[in-house]
Parts: structure tokens; sequence; C-alpha cells
């Protein structure tokens, strides 16, 4: 009731995949309010958990959001790595609203393999279709902050309209890891990383 102090849902868990498709966990979760309802995303696995996976799941906005509130939307993934740079994992679901769509900035390939965030857009937030075939932020070049991986992003909305990008970083292979950002313009309705 206050944001500071938190009680935990007595239906905990209050979401678990189901379905021949993946083997039941559900991690990275996001979830962004869109067209009175409210969208989950969440990262599985298939059934031999190697492969990480996309899915979704809803909940009506005044609900409780407790297990009965949940759906899950498919008995598929909604993203599964296909691209070459994706490997074996999508992962970090990232929400952001614009232009009546949704966009999710996603993880792939699993962390320093390397990591990179790509982008797809969802006009229901059930079916998503990849932006971009390449990395929207790729990780950085031998030496640099993040050459081991761009990755696990976060979309952040201001009240000014901006958008941000908050990815983590690391050039050692996960012995160290560093936070950072970038922020988001929009051209043709397709975004952007905006020079800082």
């Amino acid at each position: 009731s206050d944001g500071v102090t938190f009680t935990r849902n007595p239906d905990n868990p209050v979401f678990a995949p189901k379905g021949a498709w993946t083997n039941g966990r559900a991690i990275d979760a996001d979830v962004i309010e869109f067209n009175g309802r409210l969208v989950l995303g969440f990262a599985t696995r298939d059934p031999t958990g190697k492969t990480q996976l996309q899915g979704i799941a809803t909940a009506p906005v005044d609900s409780h959001f407790g297990k009965a509130a949940w759906t899950q939307q498919t008995d598929h993934p909604t993203l599964k790595p296909e691209l070459p740079w994706e490997k074996s994992c999508i992962e970090a679901a990232a929400f952001c609203k614009h232009s009546g769509k949704l966009f999710m900035f996603y993880g792939g390939a699993y962390n320093n393999e390397p990591q990179q965030i790509g982008c797809a857009t969802s006009s229901d937030g059930i079916a998503w279709t990849r932006v971009f075939t390449t990395p929207f932020l790729a990780n950085g070049k031998p030496g640099e902050w993040n050459a081991s991986e761009s990755g696990h992003p976060f979309a952040f909305t201001d009240d000014d309209g901006r958008y941000y990008l908050f990815f983590q970083g690391n050039k050692d292979k996960g012995k160290s890891w560093y936070l950072s950002h970038v922020e988001i313009g929009w051209k043709n309705d397709t975004p952007v990383i905006l020079a800082p």
C-alpha cells in the first residue's frame, strides 16, 4: 500500500507455465498494463532444460493477481531462439508501449556467450514479431566494458515521455558486473538508440 513494505500474495506462486513445451519454471518476470489487462512476460525452458523460451500470461487489471487470475496465452513459446546470435536462449522480457503497440526488449543467448539485446513488437501482447534480425543493442568490442555481454534489459518510460533501456554488462565473462542505460528514440515507430 506504500510501495516500500510488501506482503506476499498467499496464492504464491501465482503462475507456473504448463504444457509439453515447458519444464514448468518461470523467471525474469516483467508486467505491463495493456488494453485493460496485465501482460506478464516470463522465461521458461524446454523439457530438457537446455533452451530458454519466452511465454506470455495475462490477468485482469482489476483482479487480485492470484493463481486463478492468470491465463497462459499459448501452448507454445511466444518467442524462441531462432537467430544465430540468440543461440539457445531468449529471456528477460522488458516491455514498453509506443503508438498503441507493445515492444519487448529481450536478452538473446545465455550470459556471456555473449548475451545481446533484441526487440520484438505486438499489437495484442500475445503474438510477437521481431523488429530486427540483428541485436538492437550488441555487446561491446574486445576490451570495452561490455565486451562479454549487454544483457538482461529493463525498459523505463519516464513521466516526460522519454524512454530508457537499462542493461547489465561486463568484459570478464561475469567476474564483474556493471549497469548502464541508453535512451531510446523512435523513427517511423521503430526504436532507435539515441546518441548520448
